[in-house]
């Protein structure tokens, strides 16, 4: 018990080191879900439009036929994939080794957040309880994302800036910024893990939000 709450005080301390970056990161987030929101709601055709191809690719993905066909009577095997793939594909691939050039994290979670934003306005079917849910799922799935983000980030600057380090060496300075990603990956971890839970769980008892033929 002790371990793990050595763990946790390391990471909320990481966290806290990097809060600057993960709040930049958490308003990206927010701002580009709305302007999403926003385009949708001005009806701006070449949005309109890529919404829908969108909608055909998120219906034809390769990495989403595991939950409606191997996993399929598996609760908890869907929950562990939804999670691990979030985890290496979403966090760490996309997130945090792209942050090796600082700016990419932010480039990504724009685009996510617009994405998803354009992708989430005005679907007929969103009651309040499936509102509620898709925001729940926001919050923690790219409220990892913004501490991954931050932790690329971090480590593309000390690379860039390695006095912000208190040191003139980029190797070491890059040392430290890996090791304070270690630290924060475990509040992803954590965040991806209850998402995977919440998210999996529900659509497991509601039915998936986007359904084949139309959102």
């Amino acid at each position: 018990m002790a371990d793990i709450k050595g763990i946790l005080n390391s990471a909320i301390g990481a966290a806290k080191r990097r809060r600057n970056l993960i709040l930049f990161f958490i308003l990206a987030h927010a701002v580009f879900l709305f302007f999403g929101h926003w385009t949708m709601y001005k009806g701006i055709p070449g949005v309109v439009y890529l919404r829908e191809e969108q909608l055909k690719l998120i219906r034809e993905a390769a990495y989403l036929k595991p939950l409606t066909g191997v996993l399929a009577e598996s609760l908890i095997l869907k929950i562990l994939y939804t999670f691990f793939f979030n985890l290496l594909f979403g966090a760490f691939l996309s997130t945090t080794l792209s942050g090796l050039v600082f700016f990419l994290p932010y480039v990504i979670a724009v685009w996510r957040s617009f994405i998803i934003g354009v992708l989430f306005y005005g679907l007929e079917d969103l009651t309040p309880l499936k509102l509620f849910i898709f925001y729940t799922v926001f919050i923690l799935e790219f409220g990892a994302y913004s501490i991954s983000s931050a932790a690329g980030t971090d480590m593309g600057l000390a690379i860039l800036w390695p006095a912000r380090k208190g040191t003139e060496s980029r190797k070491e300075a890059f040392r430290t910024a890996v090791r304070e990603m270690g630290r924060l990956y475990t509040l992803v971890i954590i965040l991806l893990f209850v998402s995977a839970v919440w998210e999996i769980s529900w659509l497991e008892y509601l039915g998936p939000f986007i359904r084949a033929g139309k959102p």
